[in-house]
């Protein structure tokens, strides 16, 4: 039970859950990860025979500016046209990085 008291020193009352126990004492934490990830926009959408030399391009652009995770680039595929979608994700291996393209790049 809570109490909450107003300006006109009215007392109010408020039955909280029984639940509320099991919220609290539940909570996880959860490393959500998306610190060290950029997305790269504006790429040439490219056929599936394309796919490897863009992904050279890209790798050999954004590396100049920090290590990429191994697997650490996405390009997003159509599954309809199996081209590219225009934009990819690229994770580095440390936060810190991330500042740089912004600043490298526009």
């Amino acid at each position: 039970m809570y109490f909450c008291f107003d300006s006109d020193s009215l007392i109010y009352f408020f039955l909280g859950s029984d639940d509320e126990d099991v919220y609290q004492e539940e909570q996880m934490d959860f490393d959500y990860g998306l610190g060290n990830t950029i997305v790269v926009d504006n790429l040439p959408v490219v056929p599936k025979e394309k796919f490897d030399k863009l992904e050279g391009v890209i790798n050999k652009i954004y590396s100049q500016i920090g290590v990429i995770k191994e697997d650490g680039l996405w390009m997003p595929v159509d599954p309809g046209t199996h081209k590219t979608l225009g934009y990819c994700f690229i994770e580095y291996n440390t936060p810190q990085v991330i500042i740089f393209p912004m600043v490298y790049m526009y």
